[in-house]
């Protein structure tokens, strides 16, 4: 079998603003996710098919199947932390809830947004301190598709905010994409466990590859 030459960079999970980091996924749903990871992973390494019964296989099979599950529902269930100051809050939500124009592919988007964003709009800064506001991978989905047609004139101040709005959302998407992205590579690397059932096929789990690099 030949050896499985991607490797998934986990990104940085925080942000750094005068000197101060701000994660953007809590420590809990962290750990939760890399410790799902790191089951699944050792299952398929602790454990092997070869001279099992059919029923023995398929117990195996539907085993990982069942870890698997419970890692993509971590991650469904995950939420990240959208950190805005008050001017990056007042511009994005003035925004959305105001100055956008909808159309026919984007009003639903904008109404399922509608809860986050009033529950953004209702909260207090003292300053200009950053709050985090909870959101999922579909809400930065949305918020991005949304937003990445506006235009703003001029490098003024509202330029500025607008690019620093989209690069949180990068971040977070970044973040997102690395666990969905491992996610679908522990179901191929399952597919291919199972593949080694069968006599005079092997598996190099991407644990024996990483340690060879």
């Amino acid at each position: 079998m030949n050896k499985i030459e991607t490797n998934v960079i986990k990104p940085i999970v925080n942000m750094t603003v005068d000197s101060t980091e701000y994660r953007l996924i809590d420590e809990d749903v962290e750990s939760l996710l890399d410790s799902n990871i790191g089951e699944v992973k050792s299952y398929i390494d602790e454990n092997h098919g070869k001279g099992k019964s059919v029923e023995e296989k398929d117990n195996l099979y539907l085993e990982s199947q069942k870890i698997w599950k419970k890692y993509t529902s971590s991650l469904d269930g995950a939420k990240y932390n959208f950190y805005l100051n008050k001017d990056q809050w007042k511009f994005i939500t003035d925004l959305v809830l105001h100055k956008l124009e909808y159309d026919v592919n984007t009003v639903f988007f904008a109404i399922e947004l509608r809860d986050l964003f009033d529950v953004m709009k209702s909260s207090k800064y003292s300053g200009n301190e950053y709050l985090p506001f909870k959101v999922n991978a579909t809400e930065v989905t949305y918020i991005y598709h949304l937003i990445s047609k506006h235009k703003v004139k001029g490098l003024t101040k509202d330029s500025y905010l607008f690019s620093e709005i989209l690069l949180l959302i990068g971040n977070i998407s970044k973040i997102f994409n690395y666990y969905d992205t491992t996610g679908k590579n522990l179901a191929a690397d399952i597919q291919d466990w199972v593949a080694t059932f069968e006599d005079g096929v092997e598996f190099e789990s991407r644990k024996q590859v990483e340690e060879e690099l």
